[in-house]
C-alpha cells in the first residue's frame, strides 16, 4: 500500500546511465531511440522513469510493496503501474504518473478489488481495464475521475493478464488457476466465452485484428494459439523454457516473447506461428558488464512503430531495448531492482522539480 508522503519523497536524479552497446550490427541507429519508458521494479518497490535515448533516470517513485505492470495511455502521457502486493501485504492501489509534469502523480484506490495486476487503455484513453486477482474480475476504471464505474466477474482463479481487441469491443484474459481464457464483451459488461486451454497459463498477446490470442503455457513450456471466436487452437509453439510475457507488432506480423527459462527472448512470425530468431540474454548481461548467468527476460512491450521491443532483465534491475527486425539488442537500461512490468511511451519525459 502506498503511506503517506512516499510520493512526496520520490527522487529525481540528474544522472547519465551506462548502456551497453549493441552484440550486433543493427538496422536501427541510436538516433533513431526517442521516447521512455516506466519500469514496475518489484524487489525495489519502485517505479523508474527512463529516457530511452540518453538512458537518463528523469525519476524514481516509490510504489509500496510489489509494484508488478505497467499501463501507458495512448496519448503517451500517462503510465499506470499496478501495485499487486507480494506475500506479506495485499495490494489494493494503482500508481498514476504523468510524464509531461504537468501533474502531480496520484493514487486510484481499488478497494474491495484486490491484487490489481494486468491492466490496458482503451483507445479513448477515458477508461482502465484492470485485473483483480484476488476478486476474479476485471476491474473498469473510469481513468479521469479516478473511480470504479463497473466490473466484470469472470469466476475464474486467477484472472492475471488482460489485453483488448480492436475499439476495446472484447478483452481476453489469462485465469491462471482454471487453465482458460475469458473472453468479454466490454460494450456490454459480459463474459462472451471461456476457453479451456488445458494448461496453466499467464502470458498473453492478441493480433491487430483479434482474429488469434497468443497465450504463454509457464509449466507445459510452450505458447498456444487460440481463434477466440470459435475457442478452437489453431497453433501451438514448443522449445521454450517458460513462455512468460509476449507482444505482437501493430502490423500483426512479429511477435515477441520473454523466456526466463532458457534466458532468452524469441521473435516469431505471428502469421506462420514459426521461430525467425533468438536473443541469447546472458550476451547481453555480458555485454552490459554484468556478471550474471541468469538475467531473468521478463516484461514486453513494444514501441508504437512495431520496431523496438523492451524487455526487462528482473535479475539485473535493467530493461533491455531490442531491435526487432535486426534481432539484435541495442543496448540496456539501468532501472531498479527486480525490473517486471515495463511500459513505453513516445513522450520525452519532463523532470519535476518535486511531486
Amino acid at each position: 500500500m502506498i503511506q503517506p508522503g512516499m510520493l512526496r519523497a520520490a527522487s529525481f536524479v540528474g544522472r547519465s546511465i551506462a548502456a551497453a552497446v549493441a552484440l550486433a550490427p543493427a538496422t536501427l541507429s541510436a538516433q533513431t531511440l526517442t521516447g521512455t519508458i516506466v519500469s514496475a521494479n518489484m524487489t525495489a518497490n519502485t517505479a523508474s522513469v527512463v529516457d530511452v535515448a540518453t538512458g537518463q533516470l528523469r525519476a524514481t517513485y516509490p510504489t509500496g510493496d510489489g509494484p508488478h505492470e505497467v499501463a501507458m495511455s495512448n496519448d503517451g502521457r500517462w503510465a499506470v503501474v499496478s501495485i499487486y502486493g507480494n506475500r506479506a501485504s495485499v495490494g489494493h492501489s494503482l500508481l498514476v504518473l504523468d510524464l509531461t509534469g504537468g501533474a502531480a502523480p496520484r493514487t486510484i484506490e481499488m478497494g474491495q478489488y484486490l491484487r490489481p495486476h494486468g491492466m490496458r487503455f482503451t483507445p479513448d484513453d477515458k477508461r482502465l481495464i484492470v485485473t483483480s486477482e484476488a476478486t476474479q474480475r476485471v476491474v473498469i476504471v473510469n481513468f479521469t475521475r479516478g473511480a470504479i464505474d463497473t466490473t466484470i466477474f469472470t469466476g475464474q482463479p486467477a484472472t492475471h493478464m488482460v489485453v483488448l481487441g480492436p475499439g476495446a469491443k472484447r478483452a481476453f484474459t489469462t485465469n491462471i488457476s482454471a487453465k482458460n481464457i475469458s473472453v468479454l464483451d466490454l460494450e456490454r459488461d459480459t463474459i462472451v466465452r471461456t476457453i479451456d486451454a488445458g494448461a496453466r497459463i499467464e502470458g498473453i498477446a492478441v493480433n491487430p485484428s483479434a482474429t488469434e490470442v497468443w497465450v504463454g503455457a509457464n509449466d507445459d513450456k510452450v505458447v498456444l494459439v487460440f481463434n477466440p471466436a470459435t475457442g478452437e487452437k489453431v497453433a501451438q509453439i514448443d522449445g521454450f523454457g517458460m513462455p512468460y510475457r509476449m507482444s505482437i507488432t501493430p502490423d500483426g506480423a512479429t511477435a515477441v516473447i520473454s523466456d526466463p527459462g532458457n534466458e532468452r527472448v524469441v521473435i516469431a512470425d505471428a502469421k506462420t506461428h514459426r521461430v525467425r530468431s533468438t536473443l541469447d540474454m546472458t550476451k547481453a548481461a555480458s555485454s552490459a558488464g554484468d556478471n550474471a548467468d541468469h538475467p531473468s527476460p521478463q516484461g514486453v512491450t513494444l514501441s508504437r512503430d512495431g520496431r523496438l521491443a523492451f524487455v526487462t532483465l528482473k535479475a539485473l534491475g535493467k530493461v533491455a531495448v531490442i531491435d526487432i527486425a535486426a534481432g539484435t539488442i541495442m543496448k540496456t537500461l539501468n532501472v531498479g531492482g527486480g525490473s517486471d512490468g515495463v511500459g513505453y511511451s513516445p513522450v520525452s519525459a519532463t523532470q519535476r522539480s518535486s511531486p
